[in-house]
C-alpha cells in the first residue's frame, strides 16, 4: 500500500505515531514526536509578526522541522547557499527574521491536525551562488516542488521502497532539499541526518542503516573509486543517484564494474527542476521526464517547457544538445564554454574530454585564462598510473605528454599553457564545478607549472 502523501497535506492527515522519519545520527525519530515538534514551532511563529524568514541551519532535522512549520505559519521561507557570515549579510534586505538555533518550545502532547498548507502561495526562496559571485534568487512555490515529487515517484518509487536516504549532497540546495528531505517525507521514507562527505562516513552509514539510497554528486562519486574499492562499500545502495553536473563516463563505467550499475545521473538546475535522466551502463543518452517538452534553438542551446517553471514561454539553457528524439537527446557541452584563442575556436568541454581518454587522466577540467593574451589552463586528475609517472618523471614531463595528446586533435595555440594535477577537482558543496574555482587554482604559483 503507497505511503505517499503531498507535502501539504502530510501534517493534516499525519501517519503512524511509530512511523520512522528520519535518522537523527544515534536512532530513528518518529511520526509522533517529529509532528510535535513542527507543531510547537508552528504555534511559536504564528505569534511572530515578521513574514520572511532566513533558514540556515546546518542540521537536516532541524532544518526540515522549521521549514515546514514556518510554511504551516504562513511564513515565506529565505534559504541562503551556505551559511558564512558574509553570505548572510549579503541578503540582510530579503529576511526580516532568522532561524538560527533558537530555544524551540518541547511539546510532549498527542500532535493535533495541523489545517492544510495552500501549496501555490507556499513560498520558498532558493538563493544560489550566481556567476556574479551575487547570491541569485529562485523563488519556488510547495506546489511546484510537489508537481516534481510525484514525477520522481513514478520513476523510482518501486525501486526506492521503504530505503533510507542517505546523501553526501547538502539538504540546503535544492537537489539536496527534494531529493533528501521533501521526497522521502511525502513518500513516508526515512531520511538520514548525516551529511557523508567521506569515504568512511559513507561506509558507516551503509552497515548501520542497510537498506539505503545514495543521494550524491560528482564532486564525491568522481573521488570514490580512488579512494577505496567500490565493492568495499557493503551493503550496496539499492540506487546511486547523481545530480550538479555529468558524471565523468569513466567514473560512471567503474561503478558499473564494481558494483554492477552505474549511477542514476540527473539534469536539470535550480530554476528548471529536474529536466532528464540516464544511467552510463551502454551509452550516454539523457532520457526527458515526464511532463517536460524540449527543443533546439538555432545555436543548439537545449530549449524546454516544464511544468516547474512558472509561464509558457520556452525556457533557454546554455547547454548545447543533439536531440534525438521527442524523448531523448545528448548534452554537448555548455555553450558559454566555447571560446576563442586567437581567432580560433575551441570546446573546452571537447578538450577535457580528450584529456580523460589519456590512460593517466582520471578526469580534466580547461578554462580560458585571463591576461594580456588569454590562453589555456588544464586542472588534471591523474589516476594512479599517472601520479606514478608524475614521480618517476618531472612535472615537465607529464605536462608535455599530455601537450603531446591534445596536439593529435588540436592546434598548437589551444594547447594548454598551464597545468595544475590535484588530488580532487574543486568541485563546490553542491557539486558543482565553477570556471573561477579553476582558474583560481591555475594562478595559484605555489601549485600551478607552465609549458612551452
Amino acid at each position: 500500500m503507497s505511503m505517499f502523501k503531498p507535502l501539504h497535506l502530510l501534517f493534516s492527515s499525519g501517519r503512524d505515531t511509530a512511523h520512522p522519519v528520519c535518522h537523527d545520527g544515534s536512532r530513528f525519530v518518529n511520526w509522533h514526536e517529529f509532528a510535535c515538534d513542527v507543531e510547537a514551532r508552528v504555534a511559536s511563529l504564528q505569534d511572530r509578526s515578521e513574514s520572511r524568514w532566513l533558514l540556515a541551519s546546518n542540521d537536516p532535522k532541524d532544518f526540515c522541522t522549521s521549514l515546514l512549520a514556518l510554511l504551516h505559519a504562513g511564513k515565506q521561507v529565505v534559504i541562503p547557499p551556505n551559511s558564512q557570515a558574509g553570505t548572510i549579510a549579503q541578503l540582510d534586505n530579503v529576511f526580516d527574521a532568522v532561524v538560527d538555533g533558537q530555544a524551540w518550545p518541547v511539546s510532549k502532547n498527542s500532535p493535533g491536525s495541523l489545517a492544510p498548507i495552500n501549496p501555490h502561495t507556499a513560498i520558498i526562496d532558493i538563493y544560489t551562488s550566481g556567476s556574479t559571485g551575487e547570491p541569485k534568487q529562485i523563488r519556488k512555490t510547495l506546489a511546484q516542488f510537489e508537481a516534481e515529487i510525484i514525477v520522481l515517484e513514478s520513476l523510482w518509487g518501486s525501486t526506492l521502497g521503504q530505503a533510507t536516504i542517505v546523501a553526501s549532497a547538502p539538504h540546503y540546495h535544492f537537489y539536496g532539499l527534494l531529493f533528501r528531505l521533501f521526497w522521502p517525507l511525502a513518500a513516508g521514507r526515512p531520511f538520514d541526518t548525516v551529511t557523508c562527505l567521506h569515504p568512511d562516513v559513507l561506509a558507516g552509514r551503509l552497515r548501520l542503516l542497510r537498506d539505503v539510497v545514495l543521494v550524491s554528486s560528482p564532486a564525491l562519486l568522481s573521488r570514490l573509486p580512488e579512494l577505496v574499492p567500490l565493492d568495499s562499500l557493503q551493503p550496496q545502495p539499492r540506487i546511486i543517484f547523481s545530480s550538479g553536473g555529468p558524471l565523468p563516463r569513466t567514473v560512471a563505467r567503474e561503478f558499473h564494474r564494481q558494483l554492477g550499475t552505474a549511477p542514476t545521473e540527473v539534469f536539470g538546475s535550480t530554476e528548471t527542476g529536474g529536466i532528464a535522466w540516464r544511467c552510463q551502463e551502454n551509452d550516454d543518452i539523457w532520457t526527458v521526464m515526464p511532463g517536460i517538452h524540449i527543443e533546439s534553438g538555432v545555436d543548439g542551446a537545449l530549449l524546454l517547457l516544464s511544468p516547474y517553471i512558472l509561464g509558457t514561454e520556452l525556457w533557454r539553457m546554455d547547454d548545447a544538445v543533439e536531440i534525438l528524439s521527442e524523448e531523448c537527446f545528448y548534452l554537448r557541452g555548455r555553450l558559454d564554454r566555447i571560446v576563442k584563442i586567437e581567432e580560433k575556436r575551441l570546446s573546452l568541454p571537447d578538450m577535457e574530454g580528450r584529456l580523460a581518454k589519456h590512460p593517466w587522466v582520471a578526469t580534466a577540467a580547461a578554462v580560458a585564462l585571463p591576461g594580456r593574451r588569454q590562453t589555456i589552463g588544464a586542472v588534471v586528475v591523474l589516476n594512479t598510473l599517472g601520479r606514478q609517472q608524475l614521480v618517476t618523471q618531472s612535472r615537465r614531463a607529464v605536462c608535455l605528454a599530455l601537450r603531446r595528446h591534445l596536439a593529435e586533435h588540436f592546434d598548437t595555440v589551444l594547447l594548454p599553457r598551464r597545468w595544475r594535477f590535484p588530488e580532487q577537482l574543486p568541485f563546490n558543496d553542491r557539486g558543482k564545478l565553477t570556471n573561477l574555482a579553476v582558474t583560481e587554482l591555475l594562478l595559484s604559483a605555489e601549485y600551478a607549472s607552465s609549458t612551452p
